[in-house]
């Protein structure tokens, strides 16, 4: 059975360690970026399967990063999670319109998140 790889982009710190050691505790092989250009420099050495991307980062706007890689036949396969503070429906919609497979609004449950993350690996 294939080892689901999950890439955390998120660029507060506890946090990132939290989903990080959470979803390695779920037997997921996990990398993580704190920008939208450290999840670059992971991309052109691995393709993980899920991405957990936080909406807003310090280089750049998460719904941004995920239009690109949507539109990248390299990427466009990769399921992704999107984090956000926003939690009113208006900022949920452009998430999921952006090719997002998935929207969690900040503060989250970490079991939530767990199961979401879950869900997306059993197509793997």
């Amino acid at each position: 059975m294939k080892q689901i790889t999950v890439l955390i982009v998120e660029d507060d710190k506890l946090n990132r360690e939290l989903v990080s050691t959470a979803l390695r505790e779920d037997g997921y092989m996990v990398h993580t970026a704190a920008s939208i250009g450290d999840c670059r420099d992971i991309l052109k050495r691995d393709k993980p399967d899920i991405i957990v991307l936080d909406r807003g980062l310090p280089d750049g706007d998460g719904f941004q990063l995920c239009v690109e890689l949507k539109k990248d036949p390299l990427f466009r396969a990769i399921s992704v999670i999107m984090l956000t503070g926003d939690v009113v429906i208006r900022e949920k919609l452009p998430g999921l319109r952006c090719g997002a497979n998935d929207y969690l609004a900040k503060p989250y449950d970490i079991d939530e998140l767990r199961s979401r993350v879950g869900a997306l690996a059993k197509k793997f």
